[in-house]
């Protein structure tokens, strides 16, 4: 039988239906595309929406690294003490919020004038060594009813860089005894007129005491003291008393710097009054001063020596000396000011070739670990750090020492009756003449940062 002839009327209704099936396809395709290159210029926006956030929240990061570094809170603190000064110091310079636990500073949104970035900051305190910044970016993306806020966050720690030491207004391996009507006290803060010893004490022989007077700072002791190990019930502390405080370990002296400095060797047992300059003096000279003198650069002391200024000293610049010999004796290492005695920093010095490399050497004024040092009356003033083996002052001494009086050894510090002690901390960097001498006071961990 033969098959029916198809007619051109035909195979245009084949085509009809392969056109009215590939039609709904079609139409899903387009609608695929167009919702696809919609997202996909949904996707870029937010992304660059979320950049222009993660760069306003780097500049964040940025500037307020840059701001912690200068705002002069020093490295030697830790704990809540490191989070208070901080707090105070950044005041000082930016608008910021401290909450009344005392446990956040808040850094409100700062404007990068172009009225879409912005950033703001949290600083918290994540262990007594640890500072917390978390920086958030801010892009306003958009406008009317689409505007949006868009937000990346950045984080860092940064950690104190120098010695607990030097946070102290006195620090001493041994007892602290201040005599009767004496006054210490922070010039600037408070917390600069503190006290922290590391003598065990006992009724008979406490590791702080102080027969009547005022201590504007705390007063700390590590255990095993207890409250027993203080005699200060004559005494308004201002501060608070730790006999629990974790131990402090005195920091290491750097002597490279200077000894280069004394280029003139002064030997004589009896020099006359005068004026010296970057003076070394050698072990067993055992000089007197018996007139009146001035000093002027570094004065380096080799040990042992016994040396005596009997009248009026004028002292600028830095009194260095080495560590006495094994076995030497306490009596032979041995600095003694009868009268009118005054330091003033190097930043003092002429400003001529001689004193030039002593006048980069700022903060320390007597790096006398080894040597025992006592003043008998008028002591006026010491424009640094004081770093010796004993300390004894006796006679109405008032005076300002810029920086901490560290004592290393076990025999202490002893300020006879009616002394005036006043201590302000220096800033934010050690001391020249200290291991650490030219960081700033707080450190960005740069392994700590994440974005989120």
């Amino acid at each position: 039988m033969m098959a029916p002839k198809r007619t051109r009327h035909d195979a245009r209704g084949g085509a009809l239906i392969i056109v009215l099936l590939l039609l709904p396809i079609l139409a899903s395709l387009s609608v695929a595309l167009i919702s696809s290159s919609s997202m996909n210029l949904a996707q870029s926006s937010n992304l660059a929406s979320m950049t222009e956030a993660r760069l306003a929240g780097e500049g964040g990061v940025s500037f307020l690294l840059y701001e912690v570094s200068r705002c002069g809170v020093s490295g030697s603190l830790r704990g809540q003490a490191l989070l208070n000064s901080l707090a105070a110091k950044l005041g000082a310079i930016l608008t910021v919020s401290y909450n009344t636990e005392k446990t956040a500073i808040t850094i409100p949104d700062i404007s990068l004038g172009d009225g879409k970035r912005s950033f703001g900051g949290l600083i918290t305190l994540s262990d007594p060594e640890t500072l917390h910044l978390v920086v958030t970016g801010k892009y306003a993306a958009g406008a009317g009813a689409s505007a949006r806020i868009v937000q990346r966050e950045l984080a860092i720690d940064l950690h104190p860089t120098w010695d607990p030491a030097l946070g102290f207004g006195i620090c001493s391996k041994g007892p602290v005894e201040l005599g009767m009507n004496t006054d210490l006290s922070g010039v600037t803060e408070p917390s600069d007129g503190s006290i922290y010893s590391a003598a065990i004490g006992t009724l008979a022989a406490p590791a702080v005491s102080c027969g009547s007077g005022h201590i504007s700072g705390d007063v700390s002791l590590s255990p095993p003291n207890t409250m027993a190990s203080l005699d200060i019930s004559g005494t308004a502390i201002d501060g608070t008393i730790r006999v629990d405080a974790p131990p402090v370990s005195m920091p290491t002296i750097d002597r490279t710097p200077y000894k280069s400095l004394a280029t003139t060797v002064m030997s004589s047992a009896s020099p006359p009054a005068g004026t010296y300059k970057n003076i070394r003096i050698p072990a067993n000279t055992n000089p007197t001063f018996d007139g009146s003198v001035s000093i002027q650069g570094v004065m380096y002391v080799q040990s042992p020596n016994k040396i005596y200024f009997n009248n009026n000293c004028t002292f600028t610049g830095v009194m260095v000396a080495d560590d006495p010999p094994a076995g030497s004796p306490d009596a032979d290492n041995y600095i003694y000011f009868k009268n009118n005695m005054t330091f003033s920093g190097v930043e003092q010095l002429p400003a001529t070739s001689e004193f030039a490399n002593v006048r980069k050497l700022p903060g320390s004024s007597i790096l006398c670990p080894g040597f025992t040092m006592e003043f008998k009356n008028n002591l006026n003033s010491v424009a640094g750090i004081m770093a010796l083996k004993a300390l004894i002052a006796k006679n109405n001494v008032d005076s300002t020492i810029y920086g901490s009086v560290l004592i290393y050894g076990p025999a202490g510090l002893d300020f006879k009756n009616n002394s005036d002690l006043n201590i302000q901390l220096s800033g934010s960097a050690p001391p020249a003449g200290f291991n650490g001498y030219g960081l700033a006071g707080l450190m960005p961990d740069p392994a700590t940062y994440v974005e989120k």
